[in-house]
């Protein structure tokens, strides 16, 4: 009888052993599901996007061939972008009015693009800044790379920037300015070329 209870008791142990293991045993099928921290939490493609302020007043409208959003880190990457910074009437009697006046004041485009989660926009490979109001002292801003924050439409760049306004174009490095305000400043080797009109 101790050799049949010793017998029983083996096939239990040998099969409670067997099933605490395959507990213990990564399932492939299920580690697929779960998605690493690195990887974005959603991909969209041909995405249009309308962020609005706190007010209710459009800040920029964002189109692209592909975006990718990340909630690690909270930044979202645009392939091919397609960015209108619009702008506010100066005069904001009524805020209703100045919501329907708004105006699309500049268009960006690029590459490639990533958008931080406090609305810095880093643009990539033939980035161009286009002034879409055509009494604009400044025109158009060619460069390889930029960084534009989306509040304050402040732009910077370190590359080498071609500038064109009213009768004038401009190259050089290190560019600081505001589209808004449409003031660019180059610091380094810079070239300015004016058109005199009679």
């Amino acid at each position: 009888m101790n050799i049949r209870w010793n017998l029983i008791l083996a096939v239990i142990t040998l099969g409670l052993l067997a099933w605490f293991y395959t507990l213990h045993q990564d399932d492939e099928k299920l580690t697929d599901l779960i998605k690493p921290p690195e990887k974005p939490e959603y991909i969209g493609q041909k995405m249009e996007t309308v962020v609005f302020s706190p007010t209710g007043e459009k800040q920029y409208v964002a189109l692209s061939d592909k975006v990718e959003h990340f909630t690690f880190d909270g930044h979202t990457d645009f392939t091919k972008p397609v960015v209108y910074v619009l702008d506010v009437p100066i005069n904001k009697d009524d805020t209703e009015s100045a919501v329907k006046n708004q105006i699309e004041s500049w268009k960006l485009t690029a590459d490639k693009a990533t958008l931080s989660k406090d609305n810095m926009l880093s643009l990539k490979g033939n980035v161009v800044a286009q002034s879409l109001v055509e009494s604009s002292k400044l025109q158009r801003i060619a460069t390889e790379s930029a960084v534009v924050n989306l509040k304050t439409q402040d732009i910077t760049s370190n590359s080498m920037v071609t500038i064109k306004g009213q009768n004038l174009t401009s190259t050089g490095l290190k560019l600081t300015g505001n589209l808004k305000q449409q003031i660019a400043t180059l610091k380094e080797q810079v070239k300015t070329h004016y058109e005199i009109q009679k």
